[in-house]
Order: C-alpha cells, then structure tokens, then sequence
C-alpha cells in the first residue's frame, strides 16, 4: 500500500514539473536552450503518467480474484 502511495506522489510531482518546465521555464529561454526545456518538461510529464498508471495496475496477488457466488436454483 505505502509503495502504491509514494508512486502516486512520485509520478504525480514528475508530472507537474514537467508541466512546469514547458509553461513557465521554457518561454523565458531563448534558442537551445528553450527547445531542450520544452523536450525534457514534455518527456518528465510522460514519465509521470506512466508511474501513476503503473500504480494504479493490480499487484500480483490482486489479478486473478475469483468471486464465487452462491448458486440458487
């Protein structure tokens, strides 16, 4: 659970700088510079999601959960 947790706020803050990194930083660069900033914030918002997505996927034990149900004939 507490793994599931800090890979939620880990992608999460990944993400959110990226983010911040193409709408605040890049525009005040100029040349190279910005273009690499614009790269870097659009592959850290990438990365992000994909931690936050493989949080939200079932662990091991989680996967195959069976559900019986009574049978009423």
């Amino acid at each position: 659970m507490m793994e599931r947790k800090a890979q939620w706020i880990g992608g999460t803050l990944t993400a959110l700088v990226g983010v911040v990194l193409v709408r605040l930083l890049a525009p005040a660069l100029a040349g190279f510079a910005g273009s690499l900033a614009v790269a870097v914030g659009y592959l850290l918002v990438i990365v992000g999601i994909m931690v936050v997505a493989r949080a939200t996927r079932p662990q091991g034990s989680e996967t195959f959960l069976t559900i019986e149900q009574e049978a009423k004939d």
